[in-house]
């Protein structure tokens, strides 16, 4: 990777790829969304309040039941998740009373505007402390851990906008299109708002989450995550570092070892000579032999002599003397031998240490080669007496030594690579221990009231080396590709929220049917994603997502296998579906207001907008891709996970 940030444990420094400041980043990533967020949440609770308020003043009680019942509902489903979960209970008491943990769950729940009010003003108070410190200063990443701290108000806000906003849109939108032109505008303009801020709400939540579980496996935890499950995720981001630091630095030794044979360039450029001459009846080759007479046991004397081999064809000759003539037979000539008494030669300093000194066996004096009638006799280099005991001498020749050194290197360095890099057993598992009384087989261990005994060095550095993994995601998305994102989810929701009410306004049966059917869809898919595995708060938890499938997609709690697959797929059924029970009522029916020709181009504007924003969101703005290297131990943390934690999750 080439970027600094290779994990999704925080948002991205850097902008349409080019790397900002960090004062910069504090601004987008903090302050500017804080602020927003904190707008949007005051706004949209006064609006659906005042609204609930409006619909009871005006004799409509039904209505303004369901509008306070759904502001109600997401602190009811919050407290509800949070008590279920035995890791945010636990994390809870660790430090208070569970009465007072209890209590303050119940004021949370009375006085949640409050708190969430509180929550935001934290987060900004934080990150505009960190403005106030040095670029990369370490009191200002406290000040943005701080801000960035969990909370269970993030759980709030999340199912804030599925069970608040989303359907509190199609009620407001239902309500408003049944009306005919006597209607009070003071909650028409009240609905208005209501609508508008509730679509911002659901588009920047969908916007944060909607890749969460590929950001999750990466580095990134939730926002209302326990201290000791961020730092879990604190403990695989420091793994994934050691092990990159433990295969590149592998890397570079293997680089460093892999080198090149001592002789490979003179045996390559040799070969290519030999290849260039042109071929003859007698094969004739040239050697250079350097070495020491190993059979003089009184000095060792520097060679340097010129032998012919001649390995030519024998015609009508027998098998015996075609074996025998295959054989390269080596001829001295003397011309050449006069020249090692001479200083020149004796001045060079041999490039190889001397061999070992012959056996006592040898004799004083070398063979003699049988001589034929041209030849004179010839002192045979190759053997000695020695081999009428059938024990061969070795022919010591320059690169026959080298060869013999370069063996016994590769021998040595093999034998301290796996002294210094091979793990080995300790020696308490051995039964190796080397104890002065070599009687004594048992190790005695003090009794002592220390948690740990006494234990040998081997056994306190002994460690088994176990199986990794490589886990693939992408980061958080950049202040543009967030941006963007963002406006293709309003053009979504608006073309989705539209299309229902109208469609319910007409059809009101058709809709539920409709709403059913694609409910069921949502959650086969997601049976068969999961192939029904879990206990039953996930069985449960699979229930309420294909709810909020009606309305967006997101990768949450559920890792889809094929992520193009099922956004491809996903958006092509919901402009399929918006499209069609769109044209049905524009169509088929009579309308009384402009209204719903506006609502008509409204969907298609939508529609084509959305289209736009995601062609350039996928083509520029999405996030890259990044891997981890951890530690495979997903069995046993899967063991570990607790169905309230699923749940809360």
């Amino acid at each position: 990777m080439t970027d600094t940030v290779v994990h999704a444990a925080t948002p991205p420094p850097h902008i349409l790829g080019y790397t900002v400041r960090s004062r910069t980043r504090i601004w987008v990533s903090y302050i500017v969304p804080t602020c927003l967020g904190l707008l949007v949440y005051i706004v949209q609770t006064a609006s659906d309040l005042a609204l609930s308020y409006q619909h009871f003043s005006q004799k409509e009680p039904a209505l303004g039941a369901g509008t306070l019942v759904l502001v109600i509902l997401p602190p009811v489903i919050t407290f509800i998740l949070v008590a279920a979960s035995k890791e945010q209970r636990d994390c809870a008491c660790s430090e208070r009373n569970k009465c007072v943990v209890l209590g303050m769950g119940l004021l949370k729940l009375f006085l949640f505007p409050f708190f969430v009010i509180f929550r935001f003003c934290t987060r900004l108070f934080w990150a505009i402390e960190g403005l106030f410190h040095d670029d990369d200063d370490v009191e200002r990443m406290k000040c943005l851990a701080k801000a960035t701290q969990t909370s269970n108000i993030e759980l709030y806000l999340f199912v804030q906008a599925y069970a608040q906003a989303a359907p509190q849109i199609i009620l407001q939108l239902y309500h408003m299109l049944v009306q005919d032109m006597f209607r009070n505008y003071e909650t028409s303009a009240v609905q208005s708002l209501s609508l508008v801020f509730s679509a911002i709400d659901l588009a920047a939540i969908t916007t944060s989450y909607h890749r969460m579980e590929s950001q999750r496996r990466v580095g990134r935890h939730y926002p209302w995550a326990t201290p000791q499950q961020v730092d879990s995720h604190r403990c695989q981001l420091e793994q994934n570092e050691r092990l990159c630091c433990e295969a590149e630095r592998k890397k570079r030794e293997s680089e460093r070892t892999i080198t090149s044979f001592p002789e490979s360039d003179k045996i390559m450029e040799n070969f290519r000579a030999r290849k260039s001459l042109p071929n003859s009846g007698e094969a004739t080759h040239e050697l250079h032999i350097q070495g020491e007479d190993e059979v003089d046991n009184d000095a060792l004397e520097q060679l340097e002599t010129r032998a012919l081999l001649h390995s030519g064809p024998i015609d009508n000759a027998t098998d015996e003397e075609k074996i025998q003539g295959t054989r390269p037979r080596l001829k001295v000539r003397y011309e050449d031998l006069g020249d090692l008494d001479t200083i020149e030669v004796l001045d060079s300093i041999p490039e190889t240490p001397a061999p070992p000194p012959p056996p006592k066996t040898a004799p004083p004096e070398l063979p003699v080669l049988k001589s034929t009638e041209e030849d004179p006799p010839t002192p045979d280099l190759r053997r000695t007496m020695s081999d009428n005991e059938h024990r061969k001498s070795r022919r010591v020749t320059r690169p026959l030594s080298q060869l013999e050194t370069f063996k016994d290197m590769l021998l040595v360095n093999a034998q301290l690579y796996i002294k210094e890099n091979v793990p080995h057993p300790p020696k308490l598992l051995m039964g190796r221990l080397k104890d002065e009384d070599p009687e004594e087989h048992t190790v005695l261990i003090p009794q002592s009231p220390k948690p740990s005994p006494l234990t040998p060095k081997d056994v306190v550095d002994f460690y088994f080396p176990r199986p990794t993994k490589i886990v693939n995601g992408i980061q958080q998305d950049d202040f543009a590709g967030r941006t963007v994102s963002f406006f293709g989810w309003i053009a979504f929701i608006t073309m989705r929220m539209l299309s229902l009410s109208t469609f319910c306004v007409f059809y009101p049966k058709a809709f539920f049917i409709l709403v059913g059917v694609h409910y069921a869809l949502m959650l086969g898919c997601l049976a068969l994603e999961t192939r029904c595995r879990g206990s039953w708060s996930r069985s449960l938890f699979l229930l309420l997502l294909a709810y909020i499938y009606i309305f967006v997609l997101m990768e949450f709690r559920v890792s889809f296998k094929n992520i193009r697959l099922w956004y491809g797929g996903y958006l092509v059924l919901k402009l399929v579906e918006n499209i069609t029970i769109s044209s049905i009522w524009y169509a088929n029916e009579e309308f009384e207001s402009w209204w719903f020709g506006f609502i008509w181009e409204w969907i298609v504007y939508s529609g084509i907008l959305f289209l736009a924003t995601l062609i350039v969101y996928y083509c520029i703005l999405r996030p890259k891709e990044v891997s981890l290297i951890v530690e495979d131990d997903s069995p046993q943390r899967d063991q570990q996970e607790s169905p309230g934690d699923q749940a809360v999750a």
